[in-house]
């Protein structure tokens, strides 16, 4: 019988994964597998548990919100192990299942896993650590971490997102804006910015529009998008429209797609990895990590 370790955060989303915990281990056993739950009960206890453990596991599962998704990808890369492995989106946005079409209903994702489709994905790496799909630095960011799960649950799943997008006003701009080098294809941009992401996804947020169109997750290449700072209420209705429209090619915007980024900046600044505080850096190597993950995704993609 196939051996598979369960990693879940119970405070996932609104916390409704226990209500299904049940389900979902039936749903592994009728599948063949041996199962072992491991509930997280602090920031990193996923990842290290993973680490240490994963390599008894013929797979490993990650049940929570875009952070422990993050947490199992950090815990395998970090144990030197590329397996099968699967995700149970439960948080607020979970947008790497959204981009591969896995179910939200815990009991279906369970069964895409039992089925077994596995495919092989792209990840990123920044400095020393990784992350699953997104890496980001300035005024978008900070909320996706800083929020109080519970004014998640209440906002749902990007409003806290788009409601900074609504509101943005120039007289904020001044205490957000980041001065960057930003690196890419042998080409260096500097400008000021108040924000910029190198992201493996379709969505951020939920928000398809602020990913360049034609984002693939399996090409080897990942996607830069960095805002430059409006100098007008003109530039920044600009902005506002391509964040919506997904029409990126506007003066206002730097994007590219490329197997690698650099950030540089004259302090430290905060990033987000996935969501979640990823420390202060005054330079960032961001590289892509081709076919990194074997997940399990529906039989049509």
């Amino acid at each position: 019988m196939k051996k598979l370790l369960l990693v879940y955060n119970p405070h996932s989303g609104k916390g409704v994964i226990g209500q299904s915990l049940s389900e979902i281990v039936c749903r592994f056993t009728n599948g063949g597998y041996d199962v072992t739950v491991h509930s997280t009960h602090k920031q990193c206890d996923g990842q290290n548990y993973i680490r240490e453990h994963a390599v008894e596991y013929d797979t490993v599962v990650a049940c929570g919100g875009d952070g422990m998704l993050h947490e199992m990808f950090c815990g395998l890369d970090e144990a030197g192990i590329k397996m099968p492995c699967g995700y149970i989106p439960a948080g607020t946005v979970n947008d790497f299942a959204s981009s591969l079409g896995i179910s939200k209903i815990p009991e279906e994702a369970a069964g895409i896993i039992v089925d077994g489709n596995f495919k092989e994905f792209d990840t990123g790496a920044f400095n020393d650590t990784v992350f699953s799909y997104v890496a980001a630095f300035g005024m978008f960011t900070k909320v996706s971490y800083a929020t109080d799960q519970r004014m998640k649950n209440a906002l749902g799943a990007a409003a806290y997102f788009i409601e900074v997008l609504k509101n943005l006003d120039p007289r904020a701009f001044r205490e957000s804006t980041v001065h960057a080098k930003i690196g890419f294809d042998k080409k260096v941009y500097e400008d000021d910015f108040i924000y910029g992401m190198v992201c493996n996804t379709l969505s951020v947020g939920t928000l398809k529009g602020i990913v360049p169109q034609g984002a693939k997750m399996d090409d080897g290449l990942i996607e830069g998008v960095f805002i430059k700072t409006p100098k007008s209420l003109i530039e920044l209705d600009s902005i506002r429209n391509a964040l919506v429209t997904g029409n990126l090619d506007i003066p206002g915007i730097v994007y590219s797609k490329s197997a690698s980024f650099t950030v540089d900046t004259e302090h430290e600044i905060e990033w987000t990895l996935d969501g979640e505080y990823g420390g202060s850096h005054s330079h960032a190597d961001i590289k892509v990590k081709e076919k990194a993950v074997s997940i399990a995704v529906p039989s049509d993609k």
